[in-house]
């Protein structure tokens, strides 16, 4: 499987809602270019998703979170 399509089965099940499934899915695509093309990186725009993507994996730790608590 690939690792964005795991946040496709999440939002599909519900744990996660569609729109923090496709900012994780483009963070995880975002990785994977670090990854694997460190050279052709922007150090600017990282540094952006650093300071204003965060919250979208602070949601994502609740809605698990939920999800394990059964609710």
């Amino acid at each position: 499987m690939i690792v964005t399509e795991m946040f496709t089965i999440l939002a599909e099940e519900g744990l996660i809602d569609a729109d923090l499934s496709s900012n994780l899915a483009d963070m995880a695509s975002f990785g994977n270019l670090l990854v694997h093309r460190y050279g052709e990186v922007d150090n600017e725009r990282v540094l952006e998703i650093i300071k204003s993507d965060l919250g979208d994996i602070r949601e994502f730790e609740r809605s698990i979170e939920r999800f394990l608590m059964g609710g």
